[in-house]
Parts: structure tokens; C-alpha cells; sequence
């Protein structure tokens, strides 16, 4: 029984604290995109607005039938029973797989996990869109024609998972979940396309490329382009005096589709790879574009937990745990918007995110380097006489 309700804890014990804090946050500022979208059809022209278009239809319903002081704290107890499911869900599966210390070390990691909590008071979507596209990557295992819908549903709402339907395509056995995901996507923003046009009475709006240079170009503009909060390595090229453009958000995108192509290229069909595949397109996604915020360092959680599995199991040599345990001690530096509500000292909220965006860094190279080390063992067996 203890196993069963020690997931839920978490999320149980931070309930009082989120819901004594009374503000809307980023929910806030995606409710204002809706009601912009429903009176204009241009929830673009808010300097805030960097959603989809398919967001952009849900927000608008929901301000059609709540005020943004009811809707929030409804999102807030939302995301919070999707943490605590998520932690069930995966912990639940692990119980019969590791002995009991490794079960309550890595639980108690995933609840301090910094990067889940920061998405929760920052009224954030990320955990439900990752909920989504985690539930449709089981069903596509069980070869379910639903996971590739809820994929496609997961980046309609919001793309933090964008590279996930571009890595089933790689394989020839989820290729056809990688294009109904693809197909999903497609259609839902093409459907919130339609919904802006027809609430803008102006059928210019459909034109998806307009949509896009106007996300791409707030990339570049003064609320994330420098910013230490944006964690995407053309913010962090931005801060070394490259000065951001469509031409270098391209390159980095080009940069970081190669390296997730020569990262899983050689990895077999077996159930494990297949979860080396999720959390590689999962990292790699936030990488992708000219934003990435602090709180989409969830995505980091697949690997941290898989390598810390493998790291157990295969006992991996200390540089590589020194390595992992790094990776999360910066991923668990940024407490925002706590810090900023507890008063922290701006010079020292810098630093924790100067210095925390380069988990993602650390924890991609200790992978890359372990699959070094795994092939190379391969290898030796199979040369030994």
C-alpha cells in the first residue's frame, strides 16, 4: 500500500502551497491569448503569445466559460493530479524491476526534480502535454493507432516533444504512428488556423508560414532572445554576442536534428532502445527552437531516469554517476517562480540560471559517452576468444 500512495505524495504535499499562492502566472498570460483570439483572431499581436494555434482555440473556449481567477487555480489542481499520475505510472512499473533502496532513491529525485515543480507554479502546460505524448508512446509500442493521435495532440497544444514524431519515422516499426502523429498535428493546426481566420474575418491568416515567422521572430525579440530564463542554445549563442537571426535558428535546428540522427542511428528494436529513442527526441526537442524555458527541462527526466537504470544495473564506472549526478544538481538550481516570490537576490537567481542551463548540455554528453562505453564492451566480448 505504501507503494502504491508514495507517488502521490508529492503532489498531494505541494497542493497547499500552490493553492495559497494566489496569481495566474503563465496561464494567465495564455488566457489573455485566448480572449485576444476570440475578439481579434490575432492573439499574435500580444508581445506574450508564442502558442500554437491550436492552443489559441482552446484558450479562447475556456475564457468562454470561466474568469481567468477560477480557470487558474482549476489548471493548477490539473497539472498537479498529472505529476502525481505520471510518478504512479512510472514508479508503479518499476516496483518488480529494481530493489527497494534504488525504487525510494529515484522517486525521492523525481519529487525534488526542480524543472516539474517550476512548471507547476509557473501554471505551465508541459507536464499534460508530456503526459500526453508519454501515454502515446506506450500505446504506439502496443501498436495502438491511438498513440500517434495523442502524439499529434501533445505538439498541436504545445511542441515541446516536436522531434518525437521524427524519430518514429526513423524506424521502420513506428512509422506509421510517426506520420499519423504528423497527420494530427497538421490538421489540428490547420483546424486553429481556421477558428483565428474565421474570428478575424480574414482568410490571410490560414497562411501557417506567417504564423510561424511571427513565433520565430519573438524568439529574437527582447522577452527571450537574451534572457538567462531561455535555455536554447541560440539564446545561449545570443549571450556569447552572436546575434540571433532566422539563419542561425535554422543552423542550430540543423545542428541538433544531426546529432539526434547520429545518436540513435544504431540503436536495435529492443524495448530499452526503444525508451533511449523517447528520451533523446524528448531532450533534443527543447533544444530545437529559439525558446526553451527553464521549466522545459522536464523533458530531461526520461534520460535522467533511464541512465540512472542502466548506470544501476550494468554498474557503471564512477565517472559516469559523478557525471548524472551533476547534470541534475544544475537542473535543480532554478527554483523560479519560487525564487522570485521568496525575494531571492536577482544576482543569485542569474547565476542559478546561467549556471542550470547547462544540464542539458552535461546530461546528453554523459549519454553520448555511455553509449561509448556499451558499444565498446560489445565489441570486446564478442573479439574475446
Amino acid at each position: 500500500m505504501t507503494h502504491k500512495l508514495a507517488p502521490f505524495l508529492p503532489a498531494i504535499l505541494v497542493a497547499p502551497l500552490a493553492f495559497a499562492i494566489h496569481y495566474t502566472a503563465d496561464f494567465g498570460l495564455a488566457y489573455q491569448g485566448g480572449v485576444e483570439a476570440w475578439n481579434s483572431g490575432h492573439p499574435q499581436r500580444l508581445v506574450t503569445w508564442t502558442a500554437t494555434p491550436f492552443l489559441a482555440v482552446v484558450m479562447a473556449a475556456i475564457t468562454r466559460v470561466s474568469s481567468v481567477d477560477v480557470a487558474s487555480p482549476s489548471f493548477m489542481a490539473i497539472d498537479l493530479i498529472v505529476w502525481g499520475a505520471l510518478l504512479a505510472a512510472v514508479w508503479s512499473r518499476m516496483r518488480d524491476r529494481v530493489p527497494p533502496r534504488f525504487w525510494w532513491s529515484t522517486l525521492v529525485a523525481a519529487a525534488l526534480f526542480a524543472p516539474a515543480i517550476s512548471t507547476i507554479f509557473w501554471l505551465q502546460p508541459n507536464l499534460i502535454v508530456f503526459g500526453l505524448a508519454l501515454a502515446g508512446f506506450v500505446l504506439v509500442g502496443r501498436r495502438d493507432p491511438l498513440g500517434g493521435f495523442l502524439i499529434g495532440l501533445s505538439i498541436a497544444l504545445k511542441p515541446i516533444v516536436i522531434l518525437l514524431p521524427l524519430a518514429l519515422l526513423l524506424r521502420r516499426q513506428t512509422r506509421e504512428a510517426g506520420l499519423w502523429a504528423i497527420a494530427t498535428t497538421a490538421v489540428l493546426s490547420i483546424a486553429g488556423l481556421g477558428f483565428l481566420a474565421w474570428r478575424a474575418g480574414d482568410p490571410s491568416v490560414l497562411n501557417p508560414i506567417d504564423y510561424l515567422a511571427g513565433f520565430l521572430s519573438k524568439g529574437r525579440g527582447p522577452i527571450a532572445a537574451c534572457v538567462p530564463e531561455n535555455y536554447s542554445p541560440v539564446a545561449l549563442l545570443c549571450r556569447l554576442g552572436v546575434e540571433p537571426s532566422t539563419t542561425i535558428t535554422i543552423a542550430v535546428a540543423a545542428a541538433v536534428l544531426l546529432i539526434g540522427w547520429l545518436l540513435i542511428r544504431h540503436l536495435t528494436d529492443s524495448p530499452e532502445a526503444r525508451w533511449e529513442v523517447f528520451a533523446v527526441a524528448c531532450l533534443l526537442s527543447g533544444m530545437l527552437g529559439p525558446i526553451d524555458w527553464a521549466s522545459y527541462g522536464v523533458l530531461m527526466a526520461p534520460l535522467f531516469l533511464l541512465l540512472a537504470y542502466q548506470f544501476w544495473r550494468e554498474s557503471a564506472p564512477p565517472p559516469l554517476w559523478i557525471g548524472l549526478g551533476l547534470a541534475f544538481l544544475l537542473a535543480e538550481l532554478v527554483w523560479d517562480p519560487l525564487e522570485s516570490l521568496a525575494q531571492t537576490p536577482v544576482p543569485v537567481v542569474v547565476f542559478s540560471y546561467t549556471a542550470g542551463q547547462f544540464s542539458q548540455y552535461v546530461l546528453l554528453f554523459v549519454w553520448a559517452r555511455w553509449r561509448q562505453l556499451r558499444r565498446a564492451s560489445v565489441w570486446s566480448s564478442a573479439l574475446r576468444p
